[in-house]
């Protein structure tokens, strides 16, 4: 898959990687946004980092 981090100060883009990847770039380097997310809107941190995952894949047509 392709990611493109939504975190607006990040400028993380990979191509054909897993997503377990891309959540381990989460959890190194967003621990904090994702802890703000979750209060703010109520859920799990792991809620918030599937939502992010989500919303940061991209897809590429051909």
């Amino acid at each position: 898959m392709n990611f493109n981090c939504i975190i607006p100060s990040c400028n993380y883009k990979r191509n054909n990687i897993e997503e377990d990847e891309f959540l381990k770039h989460l959890k190194e380097e967003h621990q904090n946004e994702m802890r703000e997310i979750s209060i703010k809107e109520n859920m799990t941190i792991e809620m918030a980092e599937m939502i992010t995952t989500s919303n940061s894949k991209t897809f590429i047509n051909y």
